[in-house]
């Protein structure tokens, strides 16, 4: 019996030298495991820096590229405004024509695109996505206001909208102006996405003609806000190449026509209303910068 409980207590030492020894790799194992657990997520965090980081560097490479090579400089001068007679058929909107003098000043080469759009705000809200250097869509000049002020805080630099009266100098060629119906051609195809030649939906920018200053898109493509209010004639319009900051400013202007409209719309001249608040697929923006002395 003695011999019996001496081999049981034998082994029940055993077996709790090995439970022991049983729990404290498991114990171990777990640490192990936890280890390996915060190793993992923050190399997959550093892994995601890193990717965040790349980016960034794109986004802020491709805000720099727009200031450096994609602003057009243009020199002053003075224009008439509105239904000139090469315009053709115009309507009440256009008229009366009148001299205008624009000061010198910088306008973007192409439309902003979908790519500069996301670099500064982070989403694209355009219904022809996943086309990077097509012209952004569906914004309200609302957005462009914050878009604008997105914009100076990445790069430093004051951008704007340009005037209309700055749009249409420029959309005519400025002092280089041939005096084009369309901007920089009387051929509309040459120069623009239209309703008769888009395929129902927007291009990439620069894929047509430029006019005279070396700009694309002027005509066509997308609509582009400007900074004026909206009036429905020229009665009373500034002379001075500024914006017209009364009247009826819950609308602005849209120059330039789009992918999506007839031809006539196309012209130089040409110019409509829409509220400031609403989107649409058509419309767009161009930039625009003060030169300073």
């Amino acid at each position: 019996m003695r011999l019996l409980q001496k081999v049981l207590t034998f082994f029940s030492l055993v077996l709790n030298g090995l439970l022991r020894q049983y729990l404290f790799v498991v114990a171990c194992l777990i640490v192990l495991l936890a280890l390996f657990s915060v190793v993992e997520t923050r190399l997959e965090a550093l892994a995601a820096e890193g990717s965040e980081a790349e980016a960034e560097r794109a986004r802020q490479a491709t805000l720099e590229e727009l200031g450096e090579t994609q602003m057009v400089h243009v020199q002053g001068g003075t224009f008439r405004m509105g239904c000139t007679a090469e315009q053709g058929e115009c309507y009440f909107a256009e008229k009366p024509v009148h001299e205008v003098q624009v000061s010198d000043f910088e306008i973007g080469q192409y439309e902003v695109t979908q790519e500069v759009w996301e670099a500064v705000m982070g989403e694209n809200p355009s219904d022809f996505d996943g086309c990077p250097e097509c012209p952004v869509e569906n914004v309200s000049w609302e957005d462009v206001q914050v878009f604008l002020e997105e914009l100076k805080a990445r790069l430093g630099k004051e951008y704007r909208l340009p005037t209309e009266a700055e749009w249409e100098y420029a959309a005519r060629g400025g002092r280089q102006s041939q005096g084009y119906k369309y901007a920089g051609s009387d051929n509309r195809d040459a120069v623009a996405w239209h309703d008769g030649n888009s395929g129902d939906k927007t291009h990439r920018v620069g894929e047509k003609r430029p006019n005279e200053l070396g700009l694309y898109d002027m005509s066509g493509n997308v609509w582009e806000w400007v900074a004026d209010c909206w009036h429905d004639s020229y009665e009373g319009a500034p002379s001075d190449g500024g914006a017209w900051a009364s009247g009826e400013c819950s609308r602005r202007v849209l120059r330039g026509g789009s992918w999506f409209i007839d031809p006539w719309y196309l012209r130089s001249a040409n110019r409509v209303g829409y509220p400031a608040g609403d989107r649409h697929y058509v419309i767009g923006v161009r930039l625009a910068r003060t030169l300073t002395p």
